[in-house]
């Protein structure tokens, strides 16, 4: 392992070493309290610089989002992982032995599900964490098959054995590093596990992590924390994860399924909760879980389950009040009044709510109108959809106290949240920590005074998250419905716009260079002629060729250019994180015959020089070989040096000054035509290969004249692209004086 410690980065080293760009950099350090402090070096007079393994240990906690991974990195790698790589530093790097362990799975094909080969792997990095030395590897394997009913039955083989020694010899005995292990296996349960182990799995860690930032920016560190539906435990360990480390509250909860209740345990136990006390109960549904059981806690976060539906006996609470009204069968509402009887005086929640129980009428009316005149709701924070892994269903975080005599609050703060986010997949979304900041931001914002009025956080980085907060009377109006995303926005549809005159002299400045710009392009179009100044060419007589005008001959585009398909899926879709390196071009970056740039991802330096195979060079065209196929575009000099991706095929003309010229003819009907009859494919997708563009017959005239039509069709080129930048321009600029207009913020001249 490499001693980091004698290392020292300045800000553009920890940039190419984690593979962000500069600015990226700058930012964490401004964001983020926690980030290293610099120092100074008599290697580096006047300089910045940081210890490395400093550096390392924060990047650490910073996992990168899958679309910003490199094609060898698996699910959890962290920058810190990146960043320890490239100095040489092979310590153990826990994504990449999440993904060993996950890729032994086919071992016990037939043996066991593979839900239970995952509570296997979580039993047994849980075992080695807990107490694993080498004198106690035979202790810990028998703890470990010891804790789910299903694995007696693969106790006695070999493959069990084999792989318990595996997690023995490869994961370092300390707690931290098995905590992390299991919290990888615990976000890949999620991901893949889903529902089918009865809706008790599981809370997103971002989402946990809001729940806990949210909790700390409201007070002082607890004395008892409490999750009455604590499914594996990820939002205690979210909770004791904001802490600082002389506390030691105590930890309590409730789990109503066997497995659930071992893993949230585990979890505990490996992030430093060894005494937490559990039990197996489902708690809304227990006639023991009085109000205020024990002394109440001082926080209160859970994620109650969607969909609960109250039984008969708990509807009635035995005999017990509902303190804020009945409610009926649904469970949301009981789980709300429930957290509220289980806060201390002067405690607050954190809890999930399916949007629905905003606005639901009837009981759920009363039940919340009661909640607002009694206090005890503070704030409603709306979250985007596709958070959770097995339902697109919106949730919302309600933070809720249970104030103290004298201490209670007049109004209730409404945070709008459902833009933020960053999609993962199709169907996955996750917050980043900007947007945390930017919801916690809101809300302390808000404790500490704001009027709500001021959206987003300060810092320049954190987006902006609409915030509102409303008085009884208010809310009574809207006849107690807390949703976020109606109530935050302008009560009139001519509110004033955020729109500037300066702003709009900006738009302005741009539209009168662009069409200046379109004079220059129509004088210099002029005088090379136009399209309707040609004059007919007389065809030659007879032949073969009687159609083609004098000297015009016809080759193939494998005579005229080397043709190169796109890498296999080499380079990845994108990034979380703006990655430092060499651009992508992909197939839809492909329009009006140019290049558009604005969400290309990169690929680091050093594997775009490993490939130059692969790299563009001005003058070179783009096609697109699958799908849609035939699209083409020109490389300019802005392109220049860049990457392009799988599905396009490149095309570089022997001759630059041939170019243009290609490009028109690759782009005409009859050559689209050609192009797409000859694309194949069975499955819908439908591609191109690089021999049957090489036998496109192409028509060339002779070396002048084919310059003087390439000239002209790049004219027209930039002219329709100017052109589209105007009637863009001029949409924008519309928009925004008629908004000003007529919200009576500007006035048009008089001579208007």
């Amino acid at each position: 392992m490499t001693d980091l410690g004698r290392y020292v980065v300045t800000r553009a080293d920890i940039a190419r070493l984690a593979g962000v760009q500069r600015p990226a950099v700058s930012n964490w350090e401004r964001r983020y309290g926690d980030f290293p402090a610099p120092t100074r070096s008599p290697d580096h007079p006047g300089v910045d610089v940081f210890r490395a393994d400093r550096i390392a240990v924060w990047l650490d906690r910073r996992k990168i989002q899958s679309s910003g991974r490199r094609d060898w990195e698996p699910a959890g790698t962290t920058f810190g992982d990146r960043f320890r790589r490239a100095l040489g530093d092979r310590r153990f790097i826990t994504s990449e032995f999440v993904h060993h362990l996950l890729a032994r799975q086919d071992r016990f094909r037939g043996e066991i599900a593979s839900d239970e080969y995952l509570k296997l792997l979580l039993a047994l990095v849980y075992a080695w964490g807990r107490s694993g030395t080498d004198a106690t590897r035979g202790e810990a394997y028998q703890e470990a098959l010891g804790l789910f009913d299903f694995a007696p039955r693969i106790a006695g083989h070999r493959e069990t054995a084999d792989l318990a020694d595996f997690v023995f010899q490869q994961v370092p005995a300390r707690r931290e590093e098995c905590a992390a292990v299991f919290d990888l296996l615990l976000d890949h349960y999620r991901s893949t596990q889903g529902r089918r182990d009865g809706g008790e799995f599981f809370t997103p860690r971002s989402v946990a992590r809001t729940m806990a930032r949210l909790l700390a920016a409201a007070g002082h560190p607890p004395e008892r924390v409490h999750d009455p539906f604590c499914r594996a435990g990820e939002v205690l360990t979210a909770l004791l994860a904001e802490l600082p480390a002389q506390a030691e509250p105590l930890v309590t909860g409730s789990a109503p399924g066997v497995d659930a209740l071992a893993l949230a345990r585990m979890n505990l136990t490996l992030h430093g909760a060894e005494e937490a006390a559990l039990r197996h109960r489902m708690e809304i549904e227990d006639p023991f879980a009085g109000p205020g059981e024990g002394h109440g806690a001082d926080w209160v976060a859970t994620n109650p389950p969607f969909g609960f539906k109250l039984s008969d006996e708990a509807r009635e609470r035995w005999g017990r009040p509902w303190p804020y009204g009945p409610p009926g069968s649904r469970g949301d509402l009981a789980w709300l009044q429930h957290v509220v009887e289980s806060l201390a005086p002067g405690g607050r929640a954190a809890v999930v709510m399916p949007n629905g129980a905003g606005f639901a009428g009837g009981r759920a009316q009363t039940v919340r109108a009661r909640m607002v005149h009694d206090g005890v709701v503070e704030c409603v924070m709306e979250l985007p959809p596709h958070l959770f892994s097995d339902t697109a269903i919106p949730v919302s975080i309600w933070m809720l106290t249970r104030p103290r005599p004298g201490t209670r609050r007049r109004d209730v703060l409404f945070v709008d949240g459902s833009a933020l986010g960053a999609m993962t997949g199709p169907a996955s979304r996750e917050f980043t920590d900007a947007d945390i900041a930017a919801l916690v931001g809101a809300y302390s914002t808000w404790r500490n005074g704001g009027d709500g009025a001021d959206p987003g956080g300060a810092a320049s980085d954190v987006p902006s998250v609409p915030f509102r907060a409303l008085g009884l009377d208010e809310i009574r109006e809207w006849e107690y419905r807390l949703t976020p995303h109606a109530l935050v926005g302008p009560d009139t549809p001519f509110a004033a716009p955020d729109s500037t005159g300066q702003s709009l002299g900006r738009r302005l400045e741009r539209l009168e260079a662009a069409v200046e710009r379109l004079r220059e392009l129509s004088d210099e179009a002029a005088r090379l002629g136009t399209v309707e100044r040609w004059t007919a060419a007389p065809a030659a007589d007879g032949g073969p060729s009687e159609s083609y005008p004098p000297g015009w001959r016809e080759a193939t585009l494998g005579e005229l250019a080397e043709i190169t398909t796109g890498p296999g899926g080499k380079w990845p879709e994108g990034t979380g994180e703006p990655s430092a390196g060499v651009p992508v071009v992909r197939a839809r970056h492909v329009s009006g015959h140019r290049i558009l740039h604005g969400d290309t991802g990169t690929v680091p330096w050093e594997e775009a020089e490993a490939h130059p195979r692969y790299r563009l060079r001005a003058g070179d065209l783009v096609m697109t070989r699958s799908g849609t196929v035939g699209r083409c575009a020109l490389v300019t000099a802005a392109e220049d040096g860049w990457l392009f991706g799988t599905h396009l095929v490149r095309i570089r003309p022997h001759s630059p000054v041939w170019s243009d010229y290609l490009l028109g003819f690759l782009t005409r009907p009859g050559t689209q035509d050609w192009i797409d009859r000859r694309a194949a494919g069975t499955t819908g997708v439908r591609h191109v290969s690089a021999k049957s563009l090489a036998g496109l017959p192409v028509l060339l005239p002779p070396e002048d004249e084919r310059e003087r039509i390439g000239r002209l069709l790049h004219r027209l080129d930039e002219r329709r692209r100017v052109h589209t930048s105007v009637v863009a321009t001029l949409d924008e600029y519309r928009a925004e004086l008629a908004d000003l207009l007529l919200s009576g913020r500007v006035r048009p001249d008089d001579q208007d």
